[in-house]
């Protein structure tokens, strides 16, 4: 009797092939892994945001932004040397979630703008207040959309490493973690050599935050 159940292949060889550019294999990731994600991540952004952050996120359409992380994971997937399932989908689950947080947070910054309502600059979902980052820094509305757009031209993971040290003072052990570097100290190296890359765009656009431990 003929089986029309598709095949599951064993991640580590997904991945190989993926990595091959088997567009096969990466057809298969995203339909594996798309639900469990979306899960994932609808429960974090429940605990995170605010109730009237809420009604923001709901306007949003997260099964785009799922495919749209997943697109990008899979283009650099050759930078990501894991082969774990929990590694590979808290990597997924952390860039969708910095995804839609700052989506969420573009919006209420954007109706602060037409409202006129003071000029506090730009709140950040989840940030500790005294945080001296580049995007926290970003007081000007000017300065703050140059920086949107410098960020904007790094990949997924790269962004959410430069936003949730930056923002969230996350330690390199659990970035390191989430987001697929070896080891904490990989993670460190990759954000200042990311930093520097950040700072040096934006002085290149006319923004000079200076340096950022």
């Amino acid at each position: 009797m003929i089986c029309d159940t598709p095949v599951m292949h064993e991640l580590p060889e997904l991945l190989r092939r993926a990595r091959a550019g088997d567009r096969e294999a990466q057809d298969e990731l995203v339909t594996r892994f798309e639900a469990r994600v979306r899960a994932l991540v609808h429960g974090q952004l429940q605990r995170r945001l605010r109730p009237q952050q809420h009604a923001l996120l709901r306007q949003l359409s997260t099964g785009d932004i799922v495919q749209e992380v997943f697109v990008d994971v899979l283009r650099n997937l050759g930078r990501w040397d894991g082969d774990r399932e929990e590694a590979f989908v808290a990597l997924l689950a952390t860039l969708v979630e910095h995804r839609l947080v700052d989506q969420v947070r573009r919006s209420q910054a954007a109706r602060r703008d037409v409202r006129r309502v003071g000029d506090a600059g730009p709140a950040t979902v989840g940030a500790v207040a005294g945080e001296a980052g580049p995007a926290t820094m970003a007081g000007d509305h000017e300065q703050l959309r140059i920086y949107s757009e410098v960020l904007a031209t790094f990949d997924e993971r790269d962004r959410a490493l430069l936003s949730l040290r930056h923002e969230q003072r996350l330690e390199f052990a659990e970035l390191a973690e989430r987001l697929g570097w070896q080891t904490p100290d990989a993670a460190r190296k990759a954000f200042h050599l990311l930093q520097g890359r950040l700072l040096l765009r934006l002085r290149e656009r006319g923004v000079d935050f200076g340096a950022d431990a």
